[in-house]
């Protein structure tokens, strides 16, 4: 058995959890401390953490050290949500944090924090069942909400929404100031926002099960409306909300778990259920009262090997690289040669490029998703699939990993950059991935340049410094051919190791 703790710094406080990790039964929590520091008050206000805030949170830290040191932790993650990255003293806060408790922490992207949710509410025992037919996921946040659409147990798509808590004060107050009904014009915006949703993206598919995501709505469905860890219908769940009195939410104020604006955040929290419930229209909620801190033990956890993960993620990378394929038109048969070859060409030099799973998971989008810009612009497709890969989230992809295949998508058709140029984006590790995979996609995608896929029964073969592709075809490959020839030399240069193409 090991002992992990979790810290998590929100946007309005820092949670830890403590947990026994054991291969049996998973991760069992034994302590759980919540301390409020208003980060985001600080950003929207002054556009930086002030002073007080950032020797709170250092003071917070030191005593979370010595409850660690208590527990003989094997293992810790201190992660801070992507909000810190919007103070304009953002270094000097993380530089203070290191000399005064040693701590490196870690700010995550916002795709990475929702990954972190994702894979908490996965490791619950009927998630699979909850998925198999259609569901959304929801994660609400302080400032957003992001929802994930699944249907026959694949993600159709992932959409950010500026529709959180706060945001949503925000909005009332603004309205509040010049207009007298802004309870019922902020309603009007959220319904707005979640009828595109639904126009754009449901269609045909009625929500089965509606999966509620987020501390602080785990908070109001446990102490507000009294449920938790079950589904219920939604019609259920709106007599509860519905039968919400002001004298109701005053008692529970103080036992919400909300330090940031107690009073003011509940009224959008309420505003915000009823809003997804009735435009969304599912036909059962559940809450699993997970949360980010368990995302980032299960993490933790699998990478050490502690626990095998019960959901395949790298599955939803690629169900939701297919998903945006679609949606943008790109022609399917070709997408299909292409992902296996490059995949293939992948295992067969993987002594020679030296990447691993991850990189292969990019590879296998990268393949999928090549051209899809050219929906867009025939002539400028390689800006237009670069921009729509960067403006699509693909949960279990950190924003990072994004930028590595629209940058390596855009390079396919343009020439390729140096480091120099690009330095400020990617270390130099990253750089060469993209160089290595830029090479696998554009030998890869020369074996089927007609769209044709004339070329089967494939073999690949490393011999004599040359990857031998041999092949049988059912028409001319004059066109492939020649284009084959070209991109074999940069394979080679990058890898020392020429493409050979053998015809049967």
């Amino acid at each position: 058995m090991k002992i992990f703790a979790s810290v998590y710094i929100g946007s309005y406080e820092v949670t830890m959890r403590v947990y026994e990790v054991n291969r049996s039964w998973g991760l069992n929590q034994i302590d759980c401390l919540k301390m409020p520091v208003d980060i985001i008050r600080d950003v929207l206000n002054v556009g930086k953490i002030s002073p007080e805030t950032t020797n709170r949170l250092c003071k917070i830290l030191q005593d979370l050290k010595r409850v660690m040191d208590s527990y003989k932790c094997d293992g810790y993650s201190i992660i801070a949500n992507s909000n810190l990255r919007l103070a304009s003293n953002e270094f000097f806060v993380l530089e203070q944090i290191k000399i005064k408790t040693g701590f490196h922490l870690q700010v995550i992207s916002n795709s990475e924090q929702r990954f972190y949710s994702y894979q908490s509410v996965a490791d619950t025992a009927d998630f699979e069942n909850y998925i198999s037919d259609s569901a959304l996921l929801i994660d609400v946040g302080g400032v957003s909400l992001q929802i994930t659409l699944f249907s026959k147990g694949k993600i159709i798509t992932t959409q950010h929404l500026s529709l959180g808590a706060v945001s949503v004060r925000e909005n009332m107050m603004k309205l509040g100031q010049a207009f007298d009904n802004s309870v019922d014009q902020t309603y009007e915006m959220m319904y707005k926002e979640l009828e595109l949703f639904k126009t754009m993206f449901l269609r045909e598919i009625k929500p089965k099960y509606m999966i509620l995501l987020g501390d602080q709505t785990n908070s109001f469905t446990e102490n507000l409306v009294g449920i938790s860890n079950k589904p219920i219908s939604a019609a259920s769940y709106m007599e509860f909300i519905d039968r919400l009195t002001a004298s109701k939410i005053n008692n529970y104020e103080n036992s919400l778990g909300i330090n940031f604006d107690n009073e003011n955040l509940i009224e959008p929290f309420i505003m915000l259920h009823k809003a997804m419930t009735n435009t969304l229209e599912p036909e059962n909620i559940f809450v699993p009262g997970k949360s980010v801190c368990d995302g980032i033990a299960l993490s933790y956890c699998y990478k050490k090997k502690w626990l095998k993960a019960n959901h395949n993620f790298d599955d939803d990378v690629i169900s939701a690289a297919w998903s945006i394929a679609k949606r943008y038109d790109s022609y399917q048969p070709h997408l299909k040669a292409l992902y296996k070859l490059s995949l293939m060409i992948f295992d067969t030099t993987k002594k020679y490029h030296g990447m691993e799973k991850r990189q292969r998971l990019l590879m296998g989008v990268i393949a999928i998703l090549h051209d899809c810009g050219k929906y867009i612009s025939l002539s400028n497709a390689s800006d237009c699939s670069y921009t729509i890969i960067m403006s699509s989230e693909i949960l279990g992809l950190t924003h990072k990993e994004r930028e590595m295949i629209a940058t390596t998508v855009s390079f396919n058709r343009k020439p390729l950059e140096s480091y120099e140029s690009l330095s400020d984006k990617f270390s130099k590790s990253e750089y060469l991935d993209i160089v290595k995979l830029l090479a696998i996609l554009k030998v890869a995608n020369a074996l089927d340049r007609s769209h044709k896929q004339k070329i089967k029964n494939v073999t690949m073969r490393v011999k004599d410094s040359e990857l031998v592709i041999s092949i049988e075809a059912n028409a001319s490959i004059a066109l492939e051919k020649g284009l084959f020839t070209k991109n074999a030399d940069l394979f080679n240069e990058i890898f020392s190791i020429r493409p050979v193409l053998i015809e049967k």
